[in-house]
């Protein structure tokens, strides 16, 4: 492919457009082999990185994209705390990521396990209790598990998750409409929940293996204590982002089982496929379906120039059916090995919540084979850029008469 000009470029997608969000995978598929980096004029203009190996790319080179200018396309309010580590190179990333990680460690993740299904298994009797036949699975379900589970992993009590979870998804669905009036004040509201409760570590500190702020201010890196901000701002990335993405899995998990009940019951049949169904559904249904870098200076990248100060946008949706790395990438195959998926990102700003994630899987998907039926009423919608997955989703749970 003949490098291209920024100027001399055309718009080849828009990823809010309704068709495109009903069809996601076939646009990727075709732009893979078109526009492997794919220009849309949206939101100021952009590059979309369609392929697994250029994704690769993107992310191992700091020096030519980084992460200190945005994360997401469209671009969030800039102002209020910051996101960190997401949006820090390496080295200085390093210092955010060693005090968080004993917090998400799956040896630390899976000790949550028991209240997580405790949890889980209340939700569904609650949801059943009051109509099994129309549960609304994203609001009585997924909703309070995600808000739940960040619940657990931070803790905080019921009413401090509840509010966060509003917070966060009014949020995002506002930088997703541009409203950036109300992304602004939700934005304000998530700055002001992540400082009041650094400010309460910080003037006492809780046991650090039970609390995740305490525990990052006991792993300082290097001896060097983290500021209020910094620590507010370690905070907010995991408000947001940890609500979100668990949330559009948890929909997407139910929806496939709903409409795969030959997955279903081989799961029941073969619990041992458990891990690679559940490495399945990552790989099929990534919840965040794009992370975002600005271009440091100019560059080339599979045959496209990048003026620098361009936003990059990596769809991780792409890469993980790209049929260069993937055996029939568009089949959902639930005893895939390997499965190289990118849904965690990769590199340097790797997700830390993916063990919390796994758990999180592992879970729902017990609770919803446990179930007598699951049968879809209506008509499902998908969430749109920079979610991937199911957004709207309406379960029998009730089984055959």
């Amino acid at each position: 492919m003949a490098t291209e000009q920024i100027d001399e470029l055309r718009s080849v997608w828009d990823p809010h457009d309704p068709e495109t969000i009903e069809t996601y995978p076939a646009v990727w598929r075709a732009l893979r082999e078109s526009h492997p980096v794919a220009w849309s004029d949206k939101w100021g203009g952009f590059f979309t990185v369609m392929r697994y190996d250029d994704i690769l790319t993107v992310e191992k080179d700091h020096e030519t994209f980084t992460a200190t200018k945005l994360s997401i396309v469209p671009a969030s309010p800039k102002l209020g705390l910051p996101r960190l580590p997401l949006q820090k190179d390496p080295p200085d990333s390093e210092r955010y990521r060693k005090a968080m990680n004993p917090s998400f460690k799956a040896n630390k993740v899976r000790t949550f396990e028991p209240q997580l299904c405790a949890l889980v298994d209340r939700l569904f009797e609650d949801a059943k209790a009051r109509d099994a036949a129309n549960v609304d699975f994203p609001v009585q379900i997924g909703e309070p598990m995600s808000q739940g589970s960040l619940g657990l992993l931070v803790g905080f009590d019921t009413e401090e998750s509840l509010e966060i979870g509003r917070l966060s998804a009014t949020y995002v669905h506002a930088i997703q409409d541009r409203d950036m009036g109300t992304a602004a004040r939700m934005s304000k509201g998530v700055d002001a929940f992540a400082i009041k409760l650094a400010q309460s570590r910080l003037a006492e500190p809780r046991d650090p293996e039970s609390d995740m702020v305490s525990s990052i201010l006991a792993h300082p890196a290097k001896g060097e204590p983290f500021t209020e901000t910094e620590l507010a701002g370690m905070v907010r990335l995991l408000l947001v982002g940890g609500h979100i993405a668990s949330r559009c899995l948890m929909n997407s998990l139910a929806f496939h089982l709903a409409t795969h009940p030959d997955h279903a019951q081989l799961l029941r049949d073969e619990p041992e496929v458990g891990a690679t169904f559940r490495d399945e559904i990552l790989r099929f249904y990534p919840a965040n379906q794009s992370l975002a870098r600005v271009a440091a200076k100019d560059t080339v990248l599979g045959g496209t120039f990048i003026k620098k100060g361009t936003p990059v946008a990596m769809n991780y949706g792409s890469a993980n059916r790209d049929p260069r790395v993937f055996d029939d990438p568009e089949t959902f195959d639930p005893r895939r090995s390997p499965n190289r998926h990118l849904t965690f990102g990769y590199s340097t700003h790797m997700c830390m919540g993916q063990a919390m994630a796994k758990l999180q899987l592992e879970v729902m998907t017990d609770a919803l084979l446990a179930q007598p039926g699951l049968t879809i009423v209506g008509t499902p919608t998908w969430g749109r850029w920079t979610e991937f997955g199911i957004n709207t989703l309406t379960l029998d749970l009730r089984g055959k008469a």
